[in-house]
C-alpha cells in the first residue's frame, strides 16, 4: 500500500517540474523576442542615419565640385587677363620705342634746319605728349598685370580649398557607405539570431 501511494506523489511532482520548465522556456522566448524587436528598431535607426549621412555627403561633394569648377574657371580667366595685360604692356613698350625714335628724328631735323625749327618743336611737343600718354598706359598695364597676378593667386587658393572640400566630402561618402555595410552585417546577424 505504501508503494502504491508513492507513485501518484511522484507524478504530481514531475508535472509541477514540467510546468515550471515550460513557463521558464516561455519567459525566455518572450525575452528573446523583445530583445530581437529592440535590435530591429536600433537597426532601422542606424540605417536611417546612414542614409541621411550618405545624402549629406553626396550634397557636400556636389557643392565642392561646383566650387572647384568655379575656382578653375576663375583661374583660367585670371590667366587670360594676365596674358592680355602683358600683351598690352608689350605693345605700349613697342610704341614707346617708336615714339622715342620719332623724337630723335625730330631733334635731328631741328638741328639740320633752322627754318623747320618751329615745326620740329611742335612735333617734338606732340611726341612728348604722346610719350607721356603711353607712359601712363604702360603704368596702367603694369597695374593691370599686378591685379591679374593677384587674382590668379586667389584663384589658386580657392582651387586648393575646393579640392580639400571635395576630399572631405568623398571621405564622408566613404564613411556613410561603410556605415551601410555595417548595418547590413548587423541585419544579417539579427536574422541568424531569429533563426536560432
Amino acid at each position: 500500500m505504501s508503494s502504491a501511494q508513492a507513485t501518484p506523489k511522484q507524478s504530481t511532482t514531475e508535472r509541477g517540474q514540467e510546468g515550471f520548465e515550460g513557463q521558464r522556456y516561455q519567459d525566455e522566448g518572450t525575452l528573446a523576442r523583445l530583445a530581437m524587436s529592440e535590435l530591429q528598431r536600433d537597426l532601422h535607426r542606424v540605417e536611417d542615419q546612414a542614409r541621411m549621412a550618405q545624402q549629406d555627403a553626396q550634397g557636400s561633394r556636389q557643392v565642392a565640385q561646383h566650387a572647384r569648377s568655379a575656382a578653375q574657371q576663375a583661374q583660367v580667366q585670371a590667366r587670360q587677363a594676365q596674358s592680355q595685360a602683358q600683351q598690352a604692356q608689350a605693345q605700349a613698350q613697342q610704341t614707346q620705342n617708336l615714339l622715342q625714335q620719332a623724337q630723335n628724328q625730330a631733334q635731328q631735323a631741328q638741328g639740320e634746319a633752322q627754318q623747320a625749327n618751329q615745326r620740329a618743336q611742335q612735333a617734338l611737343g606732340q611726341v612728348q605728349q604722346a610719350q607721356n600718354q603711353l607712359q601712363q598706359a604702360q603704368n596702367e598695364a603694369q597695374q593691370a598685370n599686378q591685379r591679374a597676378q593677384g587674382a590668379q593667386e586667389r584663384a589658386d587658393q580657392s582651387n586648393q580649398q575646393a579640392q580639400q572640400a571635395e576630399d572631405q566630402a568623398l571621405q564622408a561618402h566613404n564613411q556613410s557607405q561603410q556605415a551601410q555595410t555595417d548595418t547590413g552585417q548587423i541585419r544579417m546577424a539579427a536574422r541568424q539570431l531569429q533563426r536560432v
